[in-house]
């Protein structure tokens, strides 16, 4: 299990395939000039060969985070280790193969040009550049588009291309912006193969996404961002216990049903037999509310169970709940504490910075 700040079995080291503790980044915007933190305080660990998803809105930090973990950003605080190493050094990022969220390519080069390029920024030796380069295209689907210009591929070829180009030096440390982006329902069929595969083989992975079902089919474990910070952790390895969804003729009277019912009864769907439709916890609810249909008479309509996935605990990591009364989605009020605490934090921030910058001019 991976390492949280703040969580339990601390003294618990795991073998690591990259760890971030205490990561801050901020960037200085408006006329102003303002510092606006985009990554605030955050630490995680990848495990070794693991798939772990950033899963977050837009502007949620994802990239600034992957970014800082390949020294493309300088962080403003915190340490960052990439397979033991820090990540300023250069034989660990020789193990890493990065693949952007909006991959850029000389269009005038083919694919097989392209990769040999970027082996020989590897130090690959020449006689192996050819060999790879084909059989990287192969496991993304490409062998057959070696030779041609990459401006005369689409948007979903070139992340195929990019995807290639971070498994061209067979790095222990994939890290991957996006990369479903683009690709048609087949290529990221195609995609989540190979990266399942790539994890059996002992890769790690370290991928981001603002798209869930993406993150659910192919990470071991999510580490959710909201505005720079971590808003929850969730391991899909362990199963999340159903809930039920019943469906009856009419409400029981028995005072005991307000507390058997998870949420509000709401109106069954407009098309089907009229009822209700009222959400359990779990099966002892569920069986003491058959129960008391049964001893009062009332029909069950139908009875279906619902396992609560990486949506649902996305959406409450959010804040964000599902009105059962009415199926829309709403988020809970902002604490006031907590925003005035965010404030003060921001301002204390651009205070150290500040003041470190003045005594470097010094």
């Amino acid at each position: 299990m991976s390492q949280r700040q703040g969580a339990g079995n601390a003294g618990a080291e795991v073998e690591a395939g990259c760890r971030i503790a205490g990561l801050v980044k901020s960037y200085r915007t408006g006329f102003w000039g303002r510092r606006r933190p985009a990554v605030a305080g955050i630490s995680f660990t990848v495990a070794r060969a693991t798939v772990t998803g950033l899963l977050g809105h837009n502007g949620a930090g994802k990239t600034t985070t992957l970014k800082a973990i390949l020294d493309l950003v300088r962080p403003d605080a915190g340490r960052i280790e990439i397979l033991g190493r820090d990540h300023h050094d250069r034989r660990a990022r020789a193990r890493v193969g990065y693949l952007p969220e909006s991959p850029y390519f000389h269009d005038y080069l083919s694919a097989a040009e392209l990769l040999d390029y970027y082996g020989r920024l590897c130090d690959m030796p020449a006689r192996e550049r050819p060999r790879r380069a084909l059989e990287v295209l192969g496991l993304v689907g490409m062998a057959q588009h070696a030779r041609t210009p990459l401006r005369k591929f689409s948007k979903g070829m070139l992340q195929r291309v990019g995807l290639a180009q971070a498994l061209l030096h067979d790095p222990d440390l994939l890290v991957l912006d996006e990369p479903m982006s683009g690709l048609d329902p087949l290529g990221r069929r195609e995609v989540r193969d190979l990266l399942g595969e790539l994890r059996q083989r002992g890769k790690t992975i370290l991928l981001s996404s603002h798209i869930v079902p993406d993150i659910e089919a192919l990470a071991d474990e999510v580490v959710m961002l909201q505005e720079g910070r971590i808003a929850g952790v969730h391991d899909l390895r362990v199963g999340a216990a159903p809930t039920f969804e019943v469906r009856l003729d009419g409400l029981p009277s028995d005072r005991r049903v307000a507390d058997l019912l998870a949420g509000a009864p709401r109106r069954a769907p407009s098309g089907r037999r009229d009822g209700v439709c009222v959400q359990v916890a779990d099966l002892p609810r569920l069986r003491v509310l058959l129960a008391l249909c049964a001893d009062e008479g009332i029909e069950v309509l139908a009875v279906q169970s619902r396992h609560g996935g990486l949506e649902d605990a996305f959406l409450r990591a959010l804040g964000v709940a599902r009105d059962p009364a009415v199926g829309l989605m709403s988020r809970r009020a902002p604490d006031a504490t907590s925003e005035a605490s965010r404030t003060a934090e921001i301002v204390r921030l651009e205070a150290e910075l500040s003041g470190a910058g003045e005594g470097g001019r010094r």
